[in-house]
């Protein structure tokens, strides 16, 4: 979703202050009075532009639609970051409200410099107050990039174990190009490739264990299987290099029909390391089944997505 990787960068603290009180050391006025007023008027607005400039950049987490918004829940956990964004809100109100009476004293006649150091202080200490929700939004700007943005057209979602050749597979037949490397859990981010009528979904690997069990990087695979599959494409290593047994591949393949219940196209890979031909084989070395596998599971897509 573009809303989720448009986030903007969130300064810290520190940061925030050099910002507003750099600015407002640049502002003149006709004598001292009008000074110090102007000084507080400019951080009020630079204080206000920013605050509500990263709270309207976060989309209203509860509308989104369930994968996205599960999506963010896992990364970096929805109540998390709106109650973080009520902090900033919160001091930018409190903000406001110094700055305001701040003023009123100085128009009644109390000394404009000590009024102005002591609105200074009581500012400093607020913005400092929200330091760890202005450093946990930005680290959640970053993780939220990590989601994808689906698109509207008939999807496939690659699952299996670690290791069994979704990565290769996806990589052959569509324009995603995710990592592929010899170890379990390679791929840590869903990768999404496509073809002429199909959007394919790369997920990480996941282990036959119980939900609760389940690491991030697998829950991850959960969501697309749960939120964005028209069709899954579950791919088994019959040759157990991957380092899992056929037996816990199988028991993972029942648990997934059993769970999600989409139409779902079985495949062996690695074919050109056994003579397994009960299932339809591919080998990502020959190209072996590459092509019979994707018109196949094309059909099944394509027959399962809504119109």
């Amino acid at each position: 979703m573009d809303v989720l990787r448009r986030l903007p960068t969130v300064l810290t603290a520190e940061e925030l202050l050099d910002k507003i009180f750099r600015k407002s050391s640049r502002i003149s006025g006709s004598n001292e009075r009008e000074r110090i007023i102007n000084k507080l008027s400019t951080i009020s607005n630079t204080s206000k532009d920013y605050f509500n400039r990263i709270i309207s950049s976060h989309p209203d987490y509860d509308s989104l639609p369930s994968f996205y918004r599960e999506m963010v829940d896992l990364l970096v956990g929805v109540e998390k970051i709106k109650k973080s964004l009520a902090s900033l809100s919160w001091a930018n109100s409190m903000i406001q409200k110094i700055v305001t009476k701040s003023i009123g004293k100085i128009k009644k006649g109390q000394n404009p410099v000590e009024v102005y150091r002591s609105a200074c202080g009581r500012i400093a200490s607020l913005i400092e107050d929200i330091d760890e929700d202005l450093k946990f939004l930005n680290e959640a700007k970053n993780k939220l990039k990590e989601i994808p943005t689906l698109r509207d057209m008939p999807t496939v979602v690659v699952a299996g174990y670690p290791n069994v050749g979704k990565s290769s597979f996806v990589s052959l037949v569509s324009t995603a190009k995710p990592e592929i490397a010899e170890y379990p859990f390679t791929t840590k981010k869903i990768f999404i490739g496509y073809t002429k009528d199909l959007q394919i979904i790369d997920t990480p690997g996941l282990l036959d264990r119980p939900l609760a069990k389940r690491n991030a990087v697998e829950r991850k695979a959960i969501l697309c299987l749960k939120h964005a599959a028209d069709a899954i494409l579950y791919i088994i290593d019959p040759t157990e290099t991957c380092g899992y047994p056929l037996k816990s591949q199988l028991s993972l393949l029942e648990e997934i029909k059993k769970t999600f219940g989409k139409p779902m196209l079985e495949v062996y890979s690695k074919a050109d390391l056994h003579e397994f031909r009960d299932r339809p084989a591919f080998s990502a070395r020959s190209g072996e089944g590459i092509r019979e596998i994707m018109e196949e599971i094309t059909k099944i897509a394509l027959t399962s997505s809504p119109p």
